[in-house]
């Protein structure tokens, strides 16, 4: 494989790089205007419901955020699977989680739960 690769010029294999890089932003593209954000959002949050109430035990929040985060992945189209790790996957639905919870407490996305 070494060989090979020392055989191909390095332009050729920049533009075949480049042309990679352009082909999984066309993807993502392609993908988000099929999907909006809310959209997805919107999805993770029913998740997120179906793990309160299919792990009830309080103390089993590990468990619900790792089925949520497997559900959400499964999500996603194969290629994008690839791209988006679970630990990524999880802050992201962290992230989201965490804004439900401000707007919960007082009806206003202000940080208050930060405090």
């Amino acid at each position: 494989m070494n060989e090979l690769l020392t055989m191909v010029p390095l332009p050729v294999l920049v533009i075949i790089a480049v042309l990679i890089v352009i082909s999984i932003i066309w993807m993502g593209y392609s993908y988000l205007k099929n999907r909006t954000l809310d959209e997805i959002r919107g999805d993770v949050y029913q998740l997120v419901l179906r793990a309160e109430h299919t792990y009830r035990a309080s103390s089993s929040g590990k468990q619900k955020m790792k089925w949520v985060v497997s559900q959400a992945r499964k999500l996603l189209p194969g290629w994008l699977q690839l791209i988006i790790s679970d630990e990524m996957m999880q802050k992201i639905v962290q992230v989201w989680f965490d804004e439900v919870k401000d707007l919960l407490d007082d009806g206003k996305m202000n940080g208050s739960q930060k405090r």
